[in-house]
């Protein structure tokens, strides 16, 4: 396993050259964590003092109604973080559970040293750290925004608009499955697909797993502003 070039696939160590990420873990206090597909890696509600980064798998995350039934809230892929934001929030508290889909790989980073040792060893760390707090904070913002829009093509297209201005490409990659998608959404999913092949029969989208692809931009914006 390659831990540097998968190091690279994390949003915080994208940046870094081979001798920094060495250097940076020679301070920190960390570790590799094997697990089998199924076992429950984090509990939501117990105390965390490191975040997760996925080297190899995949990780689902779900919360626990009080009825006892389960609730997906997505997943994490290869190069993804789990436990990030809550291992340094207040509480350090974890507000969802996390599951092994796959037989998967998991570095601990600790939170203390990264504070700590990695401000001393590479400023640069802590620097992307806050980029990336920056970037979930304006995510949120904009997910609580697809919240109170009430019209369901509204909601739809303003994601998939959202997601063409992103990529800046008429061949938008949603990045969720249609359960993930409408979950995100907060509708049902019958109701969503129903809205989509509308969408679709009258030529302004096509879609394919989730890949959607505008073929009416004009008549996508224009749903959009009529907001």
């Amino acid at each position: 396993m390659n831990i540097l070039r998968l190091l690279r696939n994390n949003v915080l160590f994208a940046d870094f050259e081979d001798g920094e990420i060495n250097a940076l873990f020679d301070s920190l206090k960390s570790k590799i964590v094997k697990y089998p597909k199924g076992k429950i890696i984090l509990q939501e509600g117990n105390q965390i003092e490191a975040f997760g980064i996925l080297l190899n798998g995949l990780l689902l995350k779900y919360i626990t109604k009080p009825n006892g039934s389960r609730e997906a809230k997505g997943t994490v892929n290869q190069g993804g973080m789990f436990g990030e934001i809550d291992v340094f929030s207040q509480e350090g508290v974890a507000t969802y559970s996390v599951v092994a889909a796959d037989e998967s790989y998991i570095l601990y980073v600790d939170r203390a040293s990264v504070i700590n040792d990695g401000a001393r060893v590479c400023p640069k760390l802590l620097t992307n750290l806050f980029k990336y707090f920056t970037s979930r904070m304006e995510s949120m913002n904009k997910d609580t925004g697809y919240l109170v829009i009430k019209s369901m093509r509204l909601k739809i297209a303003k994601l998939i608009y959202d997601k063409y201005l992103e990529q800046g490409n008429l061949n938008v990659e949603m990045g969720l499955n249609r359960n993930e998608m409408a979950e995100y959404l907060n509708v049902s999913r019958p109701s969503m697909s129903r809205e989509m092949m509308r969408m679709r029969d009258e030529g302004i989208i096509t879609f394919r797993k989730d890949k959607i692809t505008i073929t009416d931009l004009a008549a996508l914006e224009a749903i959009v502003k009529s907001n």
